[in-house]
């Protein structure tokens, strides 16, 4: 017979057949339990008040209401028990000190009985929770079971959380999580010393808190966005107690574990904190033992990566220099890029198209230009790998997608190679084939820019010695040049500026010199580029081909300043009838064009229409500040009225002298312009009808619109 058999017995020996029910609350229990009842009745329904009296002393009580008698037994840090009696008639029934002193005692052997086997079904899963935690290595299925063990050692908890640290951000996250919605994961960062979790990761002290208000006050430093985060994963109205500890590894803290209760009945003890810490214990060796893991078996795994890599190198290598010797022999056969374009073609089953940059050619000729000039350099200029675009057909309907390989040397865009690709794109191998073609080709452009720039050099020479020539000798060099002696030229002379690279500069050159061959094809005669200028000698055909010559000039300066590659100032020389007159054209033309560039200005102009601005081609550009300066200083005596005097006198000037003009130009009265005329006159100390004094206002007003 078990002890529970033989406290009924005992029970039914002394009460007779009076109706009976035992009930025990253990430390952890927020209610009494129902253990026995002899009654038919649910006795399940009923509710055993707590005791009013002060039980620390005290081992067992009786308490009598009306039809109804409880004997209590007291027992320090383990609970109570209560046998509840249904009376029958008014005989109450007394228990002797013996009787009172059995039942205790064999209670409390039940009570023992009871937690011992609790304590054997908790140790039980706890060791079954390490055991399957360390028999895997797999950190995520490691982080996976630790909360379900840990609630499943824990009865009083129903829901729970485990953070790491993360230091990139400095930040508690959470890993795993059971009872909570999977939102939790996506916004809950935790700070150091935040709420529950950060003050025990920030201190390394274990908390418990068993009641609703006890854990609310714990969490009230909480921060708004994590508040949100947590109450939308579970309601925190209906958090009735909580366990923390740290996750420990040596004296590095690195996560804490958090258990919740939000409907148990029962709540936490000390037993249950220490038991909490003791499995966090392990779970901090368990993961050190998957991350030491991972660490192996991901060196294992780079270690076998470096290998194929290695194999994967040398055969790359191999293609590498077949490809290499194979496109090097194109260079030095020097084939010219053309043949080394459609060899690339060849050799890696593409088409493929070469946009020379610097003279604006295509290569094979005749080949359609997919993109514009302009399109090309704004999408290429500053890259050095290759760019995918999808080009659309309006005449097809289809989307086309295509490859552009930049050609760069150092700062320079010289061009680029156009592959129009299949959905399947590039293999390695082609891949490979257009490099090292990009490689030569830009090789085989800077060779020919070279030369260029030595052809220029001579050029120069040239041109300087026939312009310098008389007599015979500037017949016989013309003749030599295949210039006819009485035949009309028009010389230009182009002044780069704001183009501080050298090489860029020199780039820039020969593609404005390529444009203009082409341009001026047909009465082109001599073209060269020296240091930052360029030189065109060009036949006149007709009187109306000035016209042409300013507007293919004005949209040649116009395209560099778009493209912000240089400021072109454009100077036009006169018509020089003869041979004679090619030197005067020249220093015209060369005139003309720093005209500009001392204005830091771009454009066109001819000779011809600067007009008085020739008188001021040899003054630099602070001596005509000067002038302006010293002519309108005695306005600076009153700055508010300085702007309406000039104003003033500027549009008098501009009018011709003409008052009714003016006035009207300016809005005013007739007798309101001589007043400011006549203290402008004080003021500058002039007479307006004396004529030297009127050229020179006359002329400081011209400047100062020019400028």
């Amino acid at each position: 017979m078990n002890s529970f058999s033989l406290l009924l017995e005992k029970l039914h020996e002394w009460l007779g057949d009076q109706p009976f029910s035992i009930w025990f609350q253990f430390s952890r229990d927020r209610h009494f339990r129902l253990i026995f009842s002899s009654v038919h009745e649910n006795a399940a329904t009923m509710t055993v008040p707590f005791s009013d009296n002060d039980a620390s002393h005290m081992r067992y009580g009786y308490e009598s209401l009306r039809s109804q008698q409880m004997y209590r037994f007291f027992y320090e840090k383990e609970g109570q028990a209560v046998i509840y009696l249904k009376q029958k008639g008014k005989q109450q029934m007394i228990l002797t000190s013996d009787q009172w002193d059995l039942l205790w005692f064999g209670i409390r052997l039940l009570l023992a009985e009871e937690k011992v086997t609790a304590k054997a079904q908790e140790s039980k899963k706890l060791f079954e929770g390490i055991r399957s935690i360390s028999a895997t290595l797999d950190l995520h299925q490691i982080i996976r079971g630790i909360i379900g063990n840990a609630l499943a050692v824990i009865p009083a908890a129903d829901a729970g959380l485990l953070h790491l640290y993360d230091s990139t951000i400095d930040r508690l996250i959470p890993k795993a999580t059971v009872g909570f919605h999977d939102t939790v994961f996506q916004d809950l960062k935790m700070r150091v010393g935040e709420s529950i979790a950060g003050k025990v990761f920030e201190d390394g002290i274990p908390r418990m808190y068993k009641t609703s208000q006890e854990t609310t006050l714990a969490m009230k430093d909480i921060s708004a966005d994590n508040f949100h985060s947590l109450n939308h994963a579970k309601t925190l109205r209906d958090l009735n107690g909580l366990l923390c500890v740290p996750i420990s590894r040596e004296e590095k803290r690195i996560g804490v574990l958090v258990l919740h209760q939000f409907h148990q009945e029962n709540v936490f003890t000390e037993y249950d904190l220490d038991l909490l810490q003791g499995f966090a214990d392990q779970t901090s060796i368990a993961l050190q033992n998957a991350e030491l893991y991972a660490e192996v078996k991901q060196a294992y795994e780079h270690m076998a990566g470096i290998s194929a890599q290695l194999q994967a190198k040398h055969d790359d290598l191999i293609q590498r220099n077949h490809i290499h010797e194979s496109i090097k022999q194109l260079s030095l056969q020097n084939k010219g890029a053309e043949t080394i374009v459609k060899t690339l073609g060849k050799m890696t089953g593409h088409p493929i198209y070469f946009a020379d940059w610097l003279e604006q050619k295509m290569y094979p000729e005749k080949s359609v230009l997919f993109f514009s000039w302009d399109e090309l350099h704004v999408l290429l200029n500053k890259r050095r790998q290759p760019v995918s675009v999808n080009l659309f057909s309006p005449t097809s309907g289809d989307v086309q997608l295509f490859c552009l390989y930049p050609l760069i040397n150092g700062s320079i865009f010289l061009g680029c190679l156009i592959l129009p690709l299949e959905e399947r794109g590039l293999s390695d191998l082609a891949r490979m084939t257009v490099e090292q073609g990009s490689a030569v080709l830009i090789l085989d452009l800077v060779k020919k820019q070279s030369i260029s720039s030595v052809l220029y050099k001579r050029a120069h020479d040239l041109f300087q010695e026939l312009i310098a020539s008389k007599g015979n000798e500037l017949f016989d060099r013309a003749r030599s040049m295949g210039l006819q002696s009485q035949a009309k030229y028009y010389v230009i002379y182009a002044h780069l500026t704001q183009c501080h690279d050298l090489a860029l500069l020199e780039a820039n050159i020969h593609r404005l010199i390529t444009r203009w061959k082409w341009e001026f094809s047909k009465t082109q005669v001599f073209v060269y580029g020296f240091h930052n200028h360029v030189t065109l000698l060009i036949r006149s055909l007709g009187s109306r081909d000035g016209k042409d010559i300013r507007e293919r000039l004005q949209q040649a300066s116009y395209e560099f300043e778009l493209g912000k590659v240089a400021s072109l100032s454009i100077g036009v020389g006169s018509m020089a009838s003869g041979i004679e007159q090619i030197s005067k054209s020249y220093e015209e033309a060369k005139k003309a064009a720093h005209y500009l560039t001392n204005r830091s200005r771009s454009g066109v102009v001819h000779y011809k229409d600067l007009g008085v601005n020739r008188l001021m081609l040899n003054q630099s550009q602070a001596d005509i500040d000067a002038f302006i300066h010293d002519v309108f200083a005695p306005f600076g005596q009153d700055p508010e009225k300085y702007l309406e005097w000039e104003q003033t006198i500027m549009t008098y000037m501009k009018c011709s002298q003409s008052p009714q003009l003016t006035a009207k130009e300016l809005h005013i009265h007739v007798n309101t312009l001589y007043q400011r005329l006549r203290k402008v006159e004080e003021l500058l100390q002039i007479d307006l009808r004396n004529p030297e004094d009127l050229l020179k206002l006359q002329l400081a007003c011209h400047l100062r619109q020019e400028g």
